[in-house]
């Protein structure tokens, strides 16, 4: 069985995005707005938008 490294592993989402879900965070913009602008998931978008409100924006800059 195949061990995961979650805390290394590349992110799905291009950092364009994340970093659009950064600025629209910043905006004043919700995560259900955000995922409609994005075109990304709301589930998604919702935990980059719980981690900004903990102040976490290590998300955004993460390498592809």
């Amino acid at each position: 069985m195949e061990e995961r490294e979650t805390s290394l592993r590349k992110s799905r989402i291009p950092a364009e995005k994340r970093l659009e879900c950064l600025d629209l965070f910043e905006q004043g913009n919700g995560y259900k707005r955000t995922a409609t602008i994005t075109g990304l998931n709301t589930y998604t978008v919702r935990d980059y938008r719980r981690k900004y409100a903990a102040g976490d924006t290590s998300w955004a800059y993460k390498m592809n």
